[in-house]
């Protein structure tokens, strides 16, 4: 005869099944997880249980308690057996405060302490005080921020994220960056314990709700070669007439449009960075908010071999021969002055000097390493080549930030009537 299949039984049952023949008597089993809770409690209760001494002979010990001066409190009882359930008492008390805490915590209660964890996960400030900022304009004293995480729903979060995108107007970009804040505090809320699981994630967006995003006009983004040119020489005067407190920051500037770096590399690019021929290792930073120098980049991606050109190179054997002749002392950095690095202002006050000299629109000293990687596109360099000198991740943002034509109206003009010309003409 064959033998029968165990049939699947739950938990649940199996005790339903135990109770009811009379295998086990819960009222037996709960006792005894109690006796093993109040054995918990007496191992990890910090303070010593005494009796006293001469005519008060009642126990003591102290429990915690924020309200006191000291953070303690003490519980006396004549009998130890009573003073034990005064202890036990007490910690029950506060699992049940720190549940009804937990069950009314908002996101406004967490913010706080997930910036902090957040902050343990990046070494880019300026990210930090980005969410900060977007806090601060899209989350502080709203509704969603007050509400329980507990009783945070999809529907809830889904109406927010569509009310929000209409109405700020939002692209795809922004609304992401925004997000960012619900949806890593609440993964934050389930390993803390809170809720069980994220309703963020459900949330789905149509990316046709977005604002569409429009590349801004090349003029406002990029310098043309005619504008570099003239503000590299406007630079080179500059340097030749030592009229700068930071004698080196003209060269830097034209440094920057050959490379393409960050301001917060440029002004602490060193010698021993050029490890190769023609190439300079771009692998620290300036930090402005905090002003302390990082041996990284702003990303992974943004450690990387910048090719030197020739221009570039003559620049820096002028840095070197000025502060050598000069008797200054650089400690090692190609613009510093006796050890003295280039405020990153600096290089945007000198751009703002040479934009009103010429009569042109000023552009951040960021639009120079927009410029720097336009030029590369433009003269037919790989955009995987480009993406690599400016140290980005990915192509996408090359292509969509960094790609710009700076070619003025009228060559424009001729290079489309070059390109169209027919070869023949018409006869009248």
């Amino acid at each position: 005869m064959q033998k029968m299949e165990k049939a699947k039984i739950s938990s649940d049952d199996l005790l339903k099944f135990a109770e009811m023949t009379g295998m086990i008597d819960t009222d037996d089993v709960l006792e005894q997880m109690n006796k093993k809770r109040k054995k918990e409690i007496l191992e990890n209760h910090p303070y010593d249980i005494y009796q006293g001494a001469g005519k008060d002979t009642r126990w003591r010990t102290h429990v915690t308690d924020p309200t006191k001066k000291e953070g303690r409190r003490l519980l006396c009882r004549k009998k130890k057996e009573d003073l034990l359930e005064d202890i036990y008492a007490h910690y029950e008390n506060l699992e049940h405060q720190e549940e009804i805490r937990t069950d009314q915590m908002t996101l406004e209660d967490l913010y706080p302490q997930w910036i902090e964890y957040k902050r343990l996960h990046t070494t880019a400030s300026t990210y930090i005080s980005r969410i900060d900022s977007d806090w601060r304009t899209y989350y502080l004293g709203t509704e969603i921020a007050k509400k329980p995480l507990r009783k945070l729903t999809k529907l809830d979060l889904d109406k927010w994220a569509h009310t929000m995108i209409q109405t700020y107007d939002m692209t795809r970009k922004k609304y992401i960056n925004v997000q960012v804040i619900m949806r890593q505090a609440l993964d934050y809320a389930v390993d803390l314990g809170i809720i069980d699981f994220n309703p963020m994630t459900q949330v789905k967006v149509d990316r046709k709700m977005y604002r569409r995003e429009k590349k801004k006009p090349d003029k406002t983004q990029v310098y043309t070669a005619d504008e570099i040119k003239a503000i590299t020489d406007l630079a080179w005067k500059d340097f030749q007439a030592e009229t700068k407190d930071y004698r080196l920051s003209p060269l830097a500037l034209i440094f920057q449009y050959q490379t393409g770096v960050r301001v917060g590399e440029l002004v602490v690019l060193r010698y021993e960075d050029i490890e190769k021929p023609n190439y300079i290792h771009v692998q620290r930073m300036y930090r402005r908010d905090s002003h302390e120098i990082v041996e990284h980049t702003k990303s992974d991606d943004g450690d990387r071999q910048v090719y030197l050109t020739e221009y570039a190179r003559e620049i820096i054997d002028v840095a070197r021969e000025y502060q050598r002749t000069h008797g200054h002392d650089s400690e090692g950095f190609i613009f510093a002055l006796d050890g003295q690095i280039i405020p990153q202002r600096c290089i945007n006050s000198l751009l703002m000097k040479y934009c009103k000299i010429l009569d042109i629109p000023y552009r951040s000293s960021h639009k120079n390493r927009k410029s720097y990687g336009s030029a590369l596109l433009n003269s037919g360099v790989s955009i995987n080549t480009a993406r690599q000198m400016l140290g980005h991740a990915d192509e996408e943002t090359t292509l969509k930030y960094y790609c710009y034509d700076q070619t003025m109206d009228a060559d424009k003009e001729q290079q489309f009537e070059k390109a169209l010309k027919p070869g023949i003409s018409f006869t009248r």
